[in-house]
């Protein structure tokens, strides 16, 4: 089973300030550094007749069944989350490779989200590119005609300082290193040609998504969760996980994130969607919308709807309950 990626926000363990995907309103916490996609354009005689999508705290799956009248090629781009240069080491790997990896990231992309593709059970090999990112601006070029690696190991010393003085002193004057660390982000970007054939062809992708982890709650005042707060309107939060919580105010909460890049013109819309957010265990509590989502089992909840086009960042809210021995060690938690 893939492990989830962390990322502290908010308290002194914080590795990187997380801007909330378009659309959240989670009172300045972070919603996931959310991967968005796939984003496709589909000609007038294709259509998705189903699309499925499948959230746990530590994977997401995407399923297309998608319909063509004639054989047909069309362009996929999926785009995984900007991540700081200096995250978490399970977030950005580069398993032992170091400089050699970071100066050949932009033509040979990290795939630090462990995506994957499959076309009717079948395994896409995938292709790509990656960038470094500051502030907005591209500064791929910039870095890699100075010879400046896009990523380095986290376990090796940090390259900046070997550089040539005139490197240096580039990389300073245009703000990309602060205190001798790399102000950049690296994103990865995963593209594909699918050929369909005449009938039905199912697409499902897979990634591990990036959990943020919402420290420094006080559990006495709680206002983002309150009637109208920002992760109460975010979320959909209804009044009997809100009174759940505060009877045993002991859980962990982490938000992930998917920004859905959504096809352009009218052939993009699902004739059939399908949402189910599993929670993990019986003892944990999810929030997400939409509130008319039903409970289907144990610790899955379910929502359908028919002719829909998902256009705004899909996030949810876990509540993971302390395991049993945690309580026992703490039993007034």
């Amino acid at each position: 089973m893939p492990h989830a990626r962390w990322i502290a926000v908010g308290g002194a363990i914080a590795l990187a300030a997380v801007a909330a995907p378009a659309g959240a309103e989670d009172g300045g916490r972070g919603a996931g550094y959310a991967a968005e996609g796939p984003a496709f354009d589909l000609p007038a005689d294709m259509r998705v007749e189903r699309q499925e999508m499948y959230v746990a705290l530590d994977s997401i799956r995407l399923v297309y069944v998608f319909h063509a009248s004639t054989r047909r090629t069309v362009h996929f781009r999926f785009v995984l989350p900007a991540m700081p240069v200096d995250a978490s080491p399970d977030a950005i790997g580069l398993d032992g490779q170091g400089e050699v990896t970071g100066l050949a990231a932009d033509r040979r992309p990290l795939n630090y989200l462990d995506l994957s593709v499959r076309v009717d059970g079948a395994p896409l090999a995938l292709s790509g590119r990656g960038r470094a990112l500051h502030r907005g601006r591209d500064v791929t070029r910039q870095l890699l005609d100075a010879a400046v690696p896009l990523l380095y190991h986290l376990d090796e010393e940090a390259p900046w300082r070997r550089l040539p003085a005139r490197t240096q002193a580039m990389l300073d004057a245009d703000g990309l290193l602060v205190l001798d660390t790399a102000d950049w982000s690296y994103q990865a970007v995963f593209e594909w040609d699918q050929r369909f054939e005449p009938g039905d062809t199912r697409v499902e992708i897979r990634y591990v998504p990036v959990a943020d982890y919402w420290s420094d709650i006080n559990s006495a005042e709680f206002p983002e969760i309150a009637p109208g707060g920002p992760a109460t309107r975010t979320y959909c939060i209804d009044d009997a996980l809100r009174r759940a919580y505060f009877r045993h105010p002991a859980y962990d909460l982490f938000t992930i994130a998917h920004g859905w890049a959504a096809p352009a013109g009218r052939h993009g819309r699902a004739a059939h969607y399908r949402l189910v957010v599993d929670k993990g265990a019986a003892a944990n509590m999810v929030a997400f919308c939409p509130a008319a989502a039903r409970k289907t089992a144990a610790t899955t909840f379910e929502w359908s709807a028919a002719d829909v086009t998902p256009d705004r960042p899909f996030g949810a809210l876990f509540f993971i309950a302390p395991d049993k021995q945690e309580r026992e060690r703490n039993p007034d938690q």
